[in-house]
């Protein structure tokens, strides 16, 4: 049975990383669902799941469960009720916001707001329940394959591999399956290649992934994971041109982002 906890209400809020705040939007909408998944859901649906232990956590894991809050009730009172998998399906994910001006485009504002940018690939996830039990967050291990900009407090070389994390994604415990889909955001696949803007998380020395700042580089084609993202990219018709858009990105520097700062 789906829980659905969108709402028709759309909320400023602050988000705060391990000392590190950022202004973010969380987006909630209604939309029409078809009777039958597009293959976007049925991606996220086949989205493997990891089988926990109860309680089982790192104490990363357990710095990274505080970022993520929610509203509602605790994933295992809702199973305690009713058979069967558990799968909720939120509002949009938070989203860095960036605004296209005279001096920059939405995607060099995307990168002077970053703490890091750079292009990886996945080679494993684990998902856990957040701290308070209503939602599941997912953490990546992304192998560095170039830094397009580096975090000037804790630099990233190229071949190391970082720890990213974000809200959603599936876990078993019990035999049950508990499924959290954000909207509009799809999960990271492991084997894949990405272009990251990434959060720095002092505190555990990780990257939050965010909806409009995470990209699927997938052979000739730049997959968006994010909404605002996706709408740019169809906008600009970039679809089928990741060298491109990855020359473009590489262009804008640090220098650049000072001249409004």
């Amino acid at each position: 049975m789906k829980h659905n906890r969108k709402t028709l209400a759309v909320a400023l809020v602050t988000v705060v990383v391990g000392g590190t705040t950022s202004l973010a939007m969380f987006q909630n909408a209604v939309s029409k669902k078809s009777p039958h998944p597009s293959q976007e859901e049925a991606t996220v649906l086949q989205e493997e799941a990891t089988i926990l232990q109860d309680r089982q956590i790192t104490d990363r894991q357990k710095r990274h469960s505080k970022l993520f809050k929610h509203s509602g009730r605790k994933l295992r009172e809702i199973a305690a009720e009713q058979p069967g998998d558990i799968v909720v399906e939120e509002g949009l994910p938070f989203v860095i916001v960036t605004q296209k001006s005279q001096r920059r485009s939405v995607f060099q504002s995307a990168l002077c707001r970053a703490d890091a940018v750079v292009v990886g690939t996945i080679k494993e996830k684990t998902s856990q329940f957040t701290d308070d039990e209503k939602s599941v967050f997912t953490d990546y291990q992304v192998t560095v394959e170039e830094v397009i900009k580096n975090n000037a407090s804790s630099p990233i070389s190229t071949s190391n591999q970082i720890t990213t994390t974000r809200d959603g994604g599936a876990v078993v415990l019990n035999n049950r399956t508990f499924r959290v889909i954000r909207e509009s955001f799809n999960p990271a696949i492991v084997s894949k290649r990405y272009l990251l803007f990434l959060r720095f998380i002092p505190e555990t020395g990780s990257y939050l992934m965010y909806g409009n700042g995470t990209f699927q580089l997938e052979a000739e084609e730049v997959l968006a994971l994010g909404p605002g993202a996706r709408e740019e990219i169809s906008k600009q018709r970039r679809q089928k041109d990741v060298l491109g858009f990855l020359n473009e990105i590489r262009s804008y520097s640090d220098s650049q982002c000072l001249e409004d700062r």
